[in-house]
Order: structure tokens, then sequence, then C-alpha cells
């Protein structure tokens, strides 16, 4: 099991490493160039190989980013708490683990109402990454237009750390990202056990075109000004 994100220490650094997160090495990949979403599966498939066994390595690495010089750092955030608008990646333990079917440790979600104690959001692990392609294209044109199965409710207290923010810049390589992480009860043992993915995704496409559909809205942080994204 992967270790918290709580626990992680922001390190002293005297000097600037050029420290590369995942998204800067996919980033220079691509040059600049309009890739394909073949190419991003394939280029970020070989760049993830080590958080297959480890998700949480993620945010460690962004946190190690965060502290280099400004000119290596990657457009992501680290924040302490999510604002609507805002696509997040974080690490879960469900308060009712017990009486789901199965929860995601480890999810991906736009978050389109919070609150200090609670928000909701879409988690896009809830769908195969060509349909998460979709739904982002239309998040990126300012609307939310996806399944209402992959919508839930999440509680501050049970988020473990941090929340990684990600710029809609990255967007495209952190659908494709295999930290999907669906756990089950394991019958009243101990423990938990592991929940095919693939039995999610035919869940949700099940039902997959009973949706819901909104404007999409950016709170902003701080000083920053919220806005309503335009439809094209």
């Amino acid at each position: 099991m992967a270790q918290g994100f709580k626990d992680i220490q922001v390190p002293e650094v005297k000097e600037d490493a050029g420290y590369e997160t995942i998204f800067e090495k996919v980033k220079a990949a691509a040059g600049g160039e309009t890739k394909s979403y073949l190419w991003y599966r394939n280029t970020v498939r070989d760049y993830a190989i080590k958080l297959n066994d480890d998700p949480s390595r993620l945010i460690r690495d962004e946190i190690q980013d965060s502290i280099d010089a400004e000119e290596h750092e990657d457009a992501n955030k680290i924040r302490t708490y999510p604002v609507s608008g805002h696509m997040y990646i974080f690490e879960y333990k469900a308060k009712t683990a017990a009486r789901l079917p199965y929860y995601d440790e480890f999810p991906l979600v736009y978050v389109i109402k919070a609150t200090r104690t609670e928000f909701w959001g879409l988690n896009l692990h809830y769908m195969t990454p060509k349909k998460r392609a979709w739904v982002v294209k239309r998040l990126m044109e300012g609307r939310i237009d996806a399944p209402r199965s992959c919508f839930n409710k999440y509680l501050t207290r049970y988020v473990d750390g941090y929340y990684l923010d990600l710029a809609a810049a990255e967007w495209a390589s952190a659908i494709l990202l295999p930290i999907e992480t669906f756990v089950r009860n394991n019958k009243g043992k101990p423990g938990q056990q592991s929940y095919p993915m693939e039995v999610v995704w035919d869940e949700t496409n099940e039902n997959f075109y009973d949706k819901i559909k909104a404007r999409r809205v950016v709170r902003g942080y701080g000083k920053q000004k919220d806005r309503t994204m335009v439809n094209k």
C-alpha cells in the first residue's frame, strides 16, 4: 500500500537541481507539437511505470518540483484544500468503505462544488481513458458533460494529505496515468482487496448517457477571480 501524502516532508534544497516531473517529461517529449491520443497514451505509459506500485510518488515528485527554480517548475500546484472548477489527484480513505461496493484510493477528480468539510466531483477514473479524453475536451470547451455514476461526494477529513491541482495543460497526460486504485471491503476480514478497473468501466458504460450537464465555473484561489467558461 502506498504511503499517505500527509507524511511527506518538503526537503531543504540549497540550489536548484532541475527536477523533472512526469508532466515535464511528457511536455519535453512532445516538443511543442500537437500529438495524438495514441502518442500520449504510449509516452505516458513509458514514463509512468514506476507509479504502478506507488501512486503517491506522483505527489512526492511534484513537491520536489515545487522547490525548484521557477523556470524548472511545471504549472501544477500543491494545495491544502480544493475549489470548484479544478482537477485534482489526491489520496482518499473512504469513511464508509465497509458499506461501499468499491471506491478509488487515488482519484482523479474534477470538482464541481466544495465547502470546508466536503466536496463533490467527477472522478474520471470511472471511465476508460478514451472516454476520459472526450469528457476533458468538453471541460476545455466550458461544459461539464459526464455520466452521473462518475460523480461522488468526498469528505475533506478523509483526504490523506495534499491535493495536486493539475494545470489544464496537463490534463491530457493526467487522464492516462495508471494510478486508479479501486478497492473494496474484504468481506469482514482485515484490510481491503483490489477491485478490477475493467468492471468499474463496464458498469459506467451501461449508463454512460445518463449524464450531468452544466456550464463550467472556475473558482480562484486567494485573490484570483472566479470565471465562468464560455461555451464553444
